[in-house]
């Protein structure tokens, strides 16, 4: 990104042209900043279906940057998410469109924040950064509840800034740790999984989310019960979970889609294969984004699917099963079950790791 923002700038003074920024606002449309700017609609006609798609979701608040001689755009470029944008390059008498990456810059920060209020204010007036509340959060929210911190809890964060059109656009923490006179963690963000872990490798969330969607309420569980459509008594092999028709459905665990389809009463399913003799399946979908097929790695926390209504059901909701070595077992068990823990090869490339990262930070743990 610097780069091409250099170039521009380069261009600009070169030929005396001029810089433009925008913030892209929530009416703002592709085909409004191609109109606005007397640009031909060929330009979004001319884009790969992937690229169309984006550029119909351009965040919002995002920066554009225009380079203009008089009222004409010799160049554009419009951030796509937070790794890509489309460049808009007039050639001649026409344009053509490149997918370019958006190159950060990067600054590491540390803080030591006393919660005194409660967990977001103090996050925030220290940081001034929305985000970190949410990443602690996720980071220890399987050890910790955050509803009830004792008094005299201190945290410590060591993050990482993204830079981009000389804002900060993202934060990344790379360690933190949460102390009081009952309990003491620690995490580490390991690069080689993106997950985080103790300086004893042991994983501070289990091997699965505590629910594969955000719900309203929880309609039928797991054990025997008269089903509402056959009318008779039979077992129920999983949770029953309530929300809205098209509310995204995400992955519990890392894993390969083994059945995408339809399963009898289940309606549209995918069924996913994890570790340690774990299969999930997510039944009476509504369908499931691009690119999810039968043999796709999914990572924990990636949409596989959208709730629905499909096969023998009363009423919107993800019927969520969890089998174990051909076993069906209660969904809501497996949360304090299923730890994860390096061993062999990739602890000792942990533990290395983060004995250079504490040595390299200043970093000393209780």
């Amino acid at each position: 990104m610097k780069k091409i923002l250099t170039l521009l700038l380069f261009i600009s003074f070169a030929f005396a042209y001029k810089v433009e920024t925008k913030e892209w606002g929530y009416k703002d449309t592709f085909y409004s900043f191609l109109k606005q700017n007397s640009l031909p609609l060929s330009i979004y006609y001319n884009l790969d279906p992937k690229t169309k798609r984006m550029v119909r979701r351009i965040p919002i608040h995002s920066t554009i940057f225009i380079l203009k001689d008089n009222n004409s755009i010799k160049q554009a470029l419009i951030p796509l998410n937070d790794k890509i944008q489309l460049q808009i390059i007039k050639q001649n008498n026409s344009y053509i469109t490149k997918i370019v990456p958006i190159i950060y810059e990067t600054q590491k920060k540390y803080v030591e924040i006393d919660i005194n209020h409660y967990l977001s204010y103090d996050i925030y007036k220290k940081t001034h950064l929305k985000s970190l509340t949410s990443q602690i959060i996720y980071i220890f929210e399987d050890k910790i509840n955050f509803r009830a911190l004792p008094k005299n809890t201190k945290i410590k964060i060591l993050y990482e800034e993204y830079y981009a059109y000389g804002k900060i656009k993202k934060a990344k923490v790379l360690f933190a740790s949460i102390s009081n006179k009952h309990y003491t963690y620690n995490a580490f963000l390991n690069p080689y999984d993106g997950r985080y872990y103790d300086e004893n490798a042991r994983s501070l969330k289990g091997m699965f989310l505590p629910a594969p969607l955000k719900y309203k309420r929880i309609s039928s569980y797991f054990g025997m019960r008269f089903h509402p459509i056959l009318h008779k008594w039979r077992m129920h092999d999983g949770i029953d979970y309530v929300n809205k028709i098209g509310t995204p459905i995400h992955s519990v665990a890392d894993g390969k889609i083994i059945f995408k389809g339809w399963i009898k009463g289940y309606g549209k399913s995918i069924k996913i294969k994890h570790k340690n003799g774990y299969v999930t399946l997510y039944a009476h979908l509504h369908g499931w984004p691009k690119g999810i097929y039968v043999g796709k790695w999914v990572k924990q926390g990636q949409v596989i699917g959208y709730l629905g209504n499909s096969g023998l059901s009363t009423g919107p909701h993800l019927h969520f099963g969890v089998m174990r070595y051909g076993r069906w077992i209660n969904p809501l068990k497996i949360k304090n079950s299923a730890k994860i823990i390096l061993y062999g090869k990739k602890r000792k490339e942990f533990l290395s790791y983060i004995q250079k990262f504490k040595s390299e930070n200043n970093i000393a743990l209780k």
